[in-house]
């Protein structure tokens, strides 16, 4: 293996787990340290990075964007369309049996939450990663544009998703394009440029650090704000210091996989990371659903964690995190020995 697969596929095992750990935070802005809250929030940048390396290391050279589209609606929006509808059937099951609605507001909540355009709230990346490879021709145009130009288009970007923030809800795919572009010219830059990046990764990494601590100061000390920034996309509400944060993490992301690549790691620490990052795609849209059992669960043992306290905050949500991700890589697993290849069309794997 390459190095270069090796790094990234270090950097899918990292995306993936890093998704998941910003999924099972207890006690938000109730006990939940916020800085470190704030960190794990946001994640699903690293996700698009990878895609827009892949897409100009990979696909971009031999474009034919019919059969493009076609395995991305097989691979993505189909096993999307599969799990969405195990997840409403789970909420239906709920929201009758534990809250005892009535049918009729069971279909309306059906209704609403299918008018999003998703079910289960992390899956809002696939109506927007589908619009994305939607769009491909528009960044094969880019690709083939001056290298000076290229970098002044991920300077306006990154400047107009600072101020436009992400959508409300997650709910305006146009939004999240425009918001998440900059991520995607990055991976796509990075593969262009690779060589010429690697020479200065060092004071690169440096003036991450230094971007990511001050942004992280401004969003936690300043203006005290949890998470991601969410607002419709002409009104003013500031910077969005998330942002900011996450364009800096992916970068030391990048340099950490680059430094992991060039260590020995155990055999089992191996296997643990190439498993993750083959995985991670099913993992990301299994992991909901036992969101969802979790709160099953909590909801009939009537379990609520009281706020203020920071320790049980934080073993709680690492409980939460190893049983949404080893529930995940065990239904995945099985999936995947029931199935074989054709579990691909049904989890992504």
């Amino acid at each position: 293996m390459r190095k270069q697969q090796l790094e990234f596929t270090y950097m899918r095992a990292i995306a993936i787990l890093w998704i998941v750990a910003g999924h099972s935070i207890y006690n938000s802005s109730q006990g939940f340290p916020l800085g470190l809250e704030n960190v794990l929030r946001g994640g699903t940048a690293l996700f698009v990075f990878i895609s827009g390396y892949f897409y100009h290391r990979i696909f971009h050279p031999r474009m034919v964007y019919k059969e493009f589209m076609g395995s991305k609606i097989r691979n993505v929006l189909l096993p999307f369309v599969v799990v969405s509808l195990v997840g409403l059937a789970m909420l239906a099951t709920q929201w009758s049996l534990m809250y005892g609605r009535p049918l009729t507001e069971v279909a309306k909540g059906i209704y609403y939450t299918v008018r999003n355009g998703y079910v289960l709230y992390p899956h809002w990346y696939i109506p927007f990663i589908m619009a994305v490879f939607a769009i491909s021709p528009v960044f094969s145009a880019y690709i083939g544009t001056s290298k000076a130009f290229r970098w002044l288009i991920l300077l306006l970007t990154c400047v107009i998703a600072v101020l436009i923030h992400r959508p409300i809800g997650n709910i305006n795919v146009l939004h999240s394009v425009v918001y998440f572009t900059p991520f995607y010219l990055m991976g796509i830059l990075y593969s262009a440029h690779e060589e010429w990046l690697k020479a200065r990764i060092v004071p690169l990494l440096w003036a991450a650090l230094v971007v990511a601590i001050f942004s992280l100061w401004m969003q936690t000390s300043v203006q005290g704000h949890v998470g991601n920034y969410h607002k419709e996309a002409l009104v003013w509400g500031g910077i969005d210091w998330q942002f900011v944060q996450k364009f800096s993490l992916v970068i030391l992301a990048v340099g950490l996989c680059l430094w992991l690549s060039q260590r020995s790691l155990t055999d089992a620490t191996q296997k643990s990371l190439n498993a993750l990052a083959e995985m991670s795609f099913a993992i990301f849209f299994i992991h909901p659903l036992f969101s969802i059992i979790f709160s099953v669960i909590t909801g009939l043992l009537r379990f609520k964690l009281a706020p203020g306290n920071m320790w049980a905050s934080l073993g709680l949500s690492m409980g939460i995190f190893v049983f949404l991700l080893c529930g995940s890589v065990i239904t995945a697993r099985a999936i995947k020995a029931w199935l074989g290849d054709k579990s691909r069309s049904y989890i992504g794997w």
